[in-house]
């Protein structure tokens, strides 16, 4: 919807060498991405974060400290999103596909060295192996516009 910004949140959640993802199909291309969505309003991120991965991984989690953030602006300005990525915990559960007939088509563990072949949106596998490689202590940071076509 032209004037406003979606504010998406997604989640960081790891085991050992695997990292959780999504993969979502959209106008043909496939690809993956960091499972979440979109922030309700009056909904904390947080919250957002941990209801979303009941409703698409069917798992209960527990949201974390901000990791980084990246916008989404194409330069003729018709959408913006606002993309928010939190350290998360999986408390219970095995993720899994809980939703049919959306963009999301399934869940997936991927091991680190897979992320460089991927088709990945937002882009930024290279902050997100950066993190994962500090063990997490890195600083919380924006990323600027990753839009891509």
């Amino acid at each position: 919807m032209k004037g406003s910004i979606r504010i998406r949140v997604a989640g960081v959640f790891t085991r050992g060498d695997e990292i959780l993802l999504v993969k979502h199909v959209r106008d043909d291309q496939s690809y993956w991405l960091l499972p979440g969505g979109g922030v309700d309003y009056g909904e904390t991120c947080a919250q957002a974060l941990e209801r979303e991965m009941r409703e698409e991984c069917a798992v209960q989690t527990r949201s974390g400290r901000l990791l980084f953030m990246a916008e989404s602006l194409p330069p003729d300005r018709h959408r913006q999103i606002l993309n928010i990525t939190l350290l998360g915990e999986l408390l219970e559960g095995e993720p899994r596909l809980n939703e049919s007939g959306g963009r999301l088509k399934g869940v997936a563990w991927k091991k680190k060295a897979e992320l460089p072949g991927l088709v990945f949106f937002p882009d930024f596998r290279e902050e997100l192996l950066r993190h994962w490689n500090s063990g997490f202590t890195v600083g919380a940071q924006s990323l600027g516009n990753l839009w891509q076509d």
